[in-house]
């Protein structure tokens, strides 16, 4: 299979990119692993009041990049395993094939994953900036 029939495959295979199903999962649970790439964490934040715009910001979790966390907890294939009714392999499949584009991309440029935020690299060190308007945490709507 050559690499553009591999790539529609997974277009038409699977329901969302990696990064939303990363993103649903943020909203559940602290921390969703990318195995052999990294963690995303969210970490509770409480209501604040800006006193300089007087401004009132909802709790919130704020979100965070680890790359030591690569170990596959299952968590991400068996939720995409789930969503899209197909068997584990094929969604750690698509995971792998995810990981070694956002890789690829990486050694390039930034990699933005919508709802999430931006990945860049210094020298072989990953940095993470967080997407700011999305709120992981769901106590803090009505």
């Amino acid at each position: 299979m050559n690499h553009l029939t591999h790539n529609l495959f997974f277009i038409l295979l699977f329901s969302m990119t990696l990064a939303e199903y990363i993103s649903e999962l943020l909203y559940r649970y602290e921390c969703v692993i990318v195995p052999e790439f990294g963690g995303f964490i969210t970490n509770s934040q409480s209501a604040r009041i800006s006193s300089y715009s007087n401004t009132f910001y909802p709790p919130s979790k704020q979100l965070t990049f680890n790359t030591h966390l690569k170990n596959n907890d299952g968590l991400l294939a068996n939720y995409i395993a789930s969503v899209d009714k197909m068997p584990f392999k094929s969604a750690m499949n698509f995971i792998k094939f995810e990981v070694k584009q956002w890789k690829e991309e990486l050694a390039n440029s930034d990699v933005f994953l919508d709802k999430i935020g931006k990945l860049s690299l210094d020298g072989d060190k990953i940095l993470f900036e967080p997407q700011k308007k999305v709120n992981y945490l769901t106590d803090s709507y009505g």
